[in-house]
Formats: structure tokens, sequence, C-alpha cells
């Protein structure tokens, strides 16, 4: 299953980037995750990545990529937040959601989160 990974924030090309190198560092996502390019806004030349694009196998890389964004997430300073479109579906998180969860709170969110995205991946693709 392929998702779609976008950041809104004030500086969103670099925070895309930041997440990027999250993503990379884990070895079930790692050659799995690639840059989509899009157009620069008006006070940005030429070409910028506008979101990631995340081929989700089978296994735990679901839980890997919940668990990733939402620790990229608590390390983000203003208004950040992450929309993850799946076939069907899309989540949203933001710094102010998942910032001040207690350790129980951030595992049931990683769970919750891994369950609704692996939930598609085995469905083939849609009619």
């Amino acid at each position: 299953m392929h998702l779609t990974i976008t950041v809104q924030a004030e500086h969103m090309s670099d925070e895309l980037r930041s997440l990027d190198q999250e993503l990379a560092e884990a070895d079930e996502l790692r050659g799995h995750v690639r840059p989509v390019a899009g157009r620069g806004t008006s006070t940005e030349l030429g070409v910028v990545d506008s979101a990631l694009m995340v081929a989700l196998g089978q296994g735990g890389a679901a839980t890997v990529l919940a668990t990733a964004v939402i620790t990229w997430l608590r390390r983000r300073v203003g208004h950040v937040s992450v929309k993850i479109t799946a076939p069907g579906k899309a989540l949203e998180l933001n710094v102010e959601n998942v910032r001040g969860l207690t350790a129980d709170q951030i595992q049931a969110l990683v769970a919750e989160l891994s369950d609704s995205l692996s939930a598609g991946s085995d469905a083939g693709p849609p009619t």
C-alpha cells in the first residue's frame, strides 16, 4: 500500500526534509520513502518537496511508521501537523495532540495509528 505524508508548518520544506530523515533512520522503512516534488510557493524558487510517498509493506512497518511520525512530531516547535493519506482514509496528527501525552497514551496512539494504517495494506487495489 502506498501512503502520502504531507506536513503543514511555517517552514514546510524544512520540516518535510526533517521527517524524511527521521523515517530514513528506521531500518523497516529505509528505501521505502521518497520525496514527491511539487511547485514552490511565490516565496520559493523552483521545485520543492511537497510530500513523502511511503510504500508500506507487510509486517511491522505500520507500527514503525506510526512510532517515527509521533516521535518526530513531539520534538517539533510551533504549529506543525502531519497528514497521512492512504487509499480511502486520511489521518491527521499535530504537535498539540501529541506533545502532552503520557507514555501509555503514546503507546495507545501508536497502536491506533498502526492498526488504521495496516487495515488497508492487505485489501488490494481499490475498486
